[in-house]
């Protein structure tokens, strides 16, 4: 069958909580080095906050078999953001049997005419891949998922930035509660009375409160029990510092950030220590350290034995 009459056998409807169960299985069984359970992929999907159904593509095959999957999302970026968008390419998985038959081709470019067509497209808009921040899984593309990467060099994307990503072995985390004061400073998990001050992260520089830390930091809110660690300053109980853990997936950890005028004391390892443990509680065996740049990734190795395990390309085209 040529590509042509295959396309035209096929036919396309959006995610929606009757198809989901299927995607779900059929993205299990045909991405390599990456599994997460259907709650966190729900989360990542129907539920997130910025999920747009039109930008979701489902492929069935004649048997009404689900054979790809893919999804966009729509963005602000950190400046300008009244006059621009960024689209995010966060799903594109074609079932393996089906692949280089172009049915990848044609899902990416039917989205790319729906992006084009809606009230979001701007000005040489940024296509991304993968880095919905904050609701995402990984900072870009896998370099171990090669098809993925030429079919995106096809489609003209290219590679921007690398990211790493540290693991922590948590059977080798002590059990041991961590120290719940330093030199005059309290860590506490958070209440929710605690959003109002912790969430605009106003003792951190102006840069980190305009990324998307604040919208990570409350999601960490949603969950049971409630993912940030913070620092008080006993003498004016005031805020100076946050560690947040299980944010797009259980296991995950970051943002992370303390008041740089008290850098130095290790608030920020204790902070980090209170995660790792709290992750072993959940029964947990492994907590991965998201998005971390090559100058801050010796502090993770000093601190608690994080050691590089996943390298990702930021990679991007414009529409």
């Amino acid at each position: 069958m040529n590509e042509d009459l295959r396309l035209k056998s096929l036919r396309f409807e959006p995610l929606d909580t009757k198809n989901l169960k299927s995607v779900y299985d059929m993205c299990e069984v045909n991405v390599n080095f990456v599994s997460h359970s259907l709650k966190t992929f729900e989360n990542a999907t129907l539920k997130s906050n910025y999920f747009i159904p039109e930008f979701s593509m489902v492929a069935l095959d004649e048997n009404n078999d689900i054979i790809a999957f893919f999804m966009v999302v729509i963005k602000k970026p950190y400046v300008f953001r009244k006059l621009r968008n960024i689209a995010t390419l966060k799903f594109f998985i074609v079932n393996k049997k089906f692949r280089l038959k172009g049915i990848g081709t044609y899902m990416h470019n039917e989205l790319i005419k729906k992006i084009k067509n809606s009230k979001y497209k701007c000005y040489r808009m940024k296509f991304d891949v993968m880095v919905s921040a904050p609701d995402y899984w990984y900072p870009g593309l896998d370099l171990r998922q090669t098809e993925a990467f030429f079919f995106l060099k096809k489609q003209g994307f290219k590679k921007k930035h690398e990211r790493i990503n540290l693991c922590v072995d948590l059977e080798h985390v002590t059990s041991e509660i961590p120290l719940s004061e330093l030199r005059g400073y309290e860590i506490s998990r958070i209440v929710d009375e605690d959003k109002k001050e912790l969430v605009p992260l106003s003792f951190m520089p102006t840069m980190y409160q305009k990324s998307f830390w604040p919208k990570e930091v409350a999601f960490s809110f949603q969950n049971e029990p409630n993912s940030t660690f913070i620092a008080r300053d006993v003498k004016n109980d005031k805020i100076v510092g946050f560690a947040t853990h299980s944010v797009g997936f259980p296991g995950a950890f970051g943002p992370t950030g303390v008041n740089k005028k008290i850098r130095g004391l290790g608030l920020g390892t204790l902070l980090l220590k209170w995660c790792l443990w709290d992750l072993k509680q959940m029964g947990l065996k492994q907590c991965i350290i998201r998005y971390v740049r090559e100058d801050t990734a010796y502090f993770y190795l000093k601190s608690v034995g994080a050691k590089i395990c996943e390298l990702y390309w930021t990679i991007e085209r414009r529409i």
